[in-house]
């Protein structure tokens, strides 16, 4: 991220020319933005003129009900189709590995996958600061140095991410605990930020002035709306100071409590529905199988959850985690303990999906409120 204050550039746009924007990025990009759908917000694309999300940003957007990590790791994807005759189609456009396929050619399938502003073709509009900094974490595991997937990476390099500040963060949300915040720029290339019936738009990256080139609508920002920016900033890391969750202390007293009783009160609200982990931004467990078609098959890959008693099933039949306890235990050491081991940083950005959408109210931060107290 820049150095904090510093955007690349910084200009004003009035809300009312907000949806003007949308259409002008419509006419040269796939444009995905926020959709209430039955009470069930996610990201889907707009019209070709811009039209759908223009209305469904009328007013502030808002976080989606379902992660922005859809657009980047689908529920379900197919990897790749094949025939009778042995051939091979991948459906994302990647080339799928030949057999004995050697590091020097997979590593030169890999450079393919680094591109430039101009191929972005994809722009998610209307993201929050913790959705886009969860893409960060997912980096961490499918575009690692040693191992990475073509189908995410290759989604990633052509979407531009525009993100909104949040000056009212929900009342779920505790993202200045796991090191982000409302007005965080980690992750984006745009970033919004409301200054009355205007917003100071910061543009992070190559990929974001490449998205306002044409668009007439901007002016330079000055010290009127930096400080308007700032003093909104203020106020709301001040309202996410009051409800801070001891997330660190919580991380040091994982270390050694795999076998602590403390397991046995945590879990037991706990239904193993999943919701928590098809909700998160962050979770990024999948399964991967084949199908059958008339012709061949596809080999399909489908999002997976360690809150499912099959997830860590053996084939010899004995399953290392049997119960919802063990489970349970599971998703929170991964995210808060084994997480950190392996990268130096928590796999929660704070969004509160989990802790909002829970069908009996099992709050994560409770449960790291009683790890930290032990």
């Amino acid at each position: 991220m820049l150095e904090e204050g510093r955007p690349r550039k910084a200009l004003v746009m009035t809300k009312r020319d907000l949806g003007r924007f949308v259409t002008h990025l419509a006419a040269s990009y796939v444009v995905f933005v926020p959709v209430d759908e039955g009470g069930v917000t996610r990201f889907v694309a707009a019209c070709p003129d811009g039209a759908r999300g223009a209305r469904s940003l009328e007013g502030d957007p808002f976080l989606s009900t379902r992660p922005l990590k859809e657009l980047f790791f689908p529920q379900q994807e197919t990897l790749f189709a094949f025939d009778a005759h042995g051939g091979i189609e991948t459906a994302a456009g990647v080339k799928a590995p030949a057999l004995g396929d050697d590091r020097g050619r997979a590593r030169a399938r890999d450079e393919r996958l680094v591109s430039s502003p101009s191929d972005v073709v994809r722009v998610a509009f209307g993201a929050r600061p913790c959705d886009a900094r969860s893409l960060t974490l997912l980096d961490l595991v499918f575009d690692a140095a040693d191992h990475r997937d073509p189908y995410y990476v290759s989604r990633r390099r052509e979407t531009a991410v525009v993100t909104f500040a949040c000056p009212e963060p929900g009342v779920a949300c505790f993202c200045t605990s796991v090191g982000g915040g409302p007005f965080d720029e980690t992750g984006s290339d745009v970033v919004f930020a409301e200054v009355g019936e205007a917003y100071l738009v910061r543009l992070l990256s190559a990929k974001g002035e490449d998205l306002i080139r044409g668009f007439e609508a901007l002016r330079e920002a000055g010290e009127a709306e930096f400080e308007a920016s700032g003093e909104a900033r203020a106020r709301a890391e001040a309202r996410m100071a009051s409800r801070a969750v001891p997330v660190d202390a919580a991380v040091s007293r994982l270390e050694g409590a795999f076998g602590h009783p403390a397991w046995d009160d945590a879990y037991r609200k706990c239904l193993g529905c999943a919701v928590c982990t098809y909700l998160c931004p962050t979770c990024h467990c999948f399964d991967i199988g084949d199908e059958a078609t008339r012709t061949g098959g596809e080999r399909v890959r489908n999002w997976d959850s360690c809150m499912f008693p099959l997830f860590t099933l053996h084939a010899s039949g004995h399953n290392p985690r049997p119960s919802r306890k063990e489970r349970f235990r599971q998703r929170i050491m991964h995210k808060f303990n084994y997480f950190v081991e392996n990268n130096g940083v928590v796999a929660c950005v704070g969004c509160g999906r989990c802790v909002e959408n829970c069908p009996v109210n099992l709050d994560v931060r409770k449960v790291l409120e009683a790890f930290a107290a032990l």
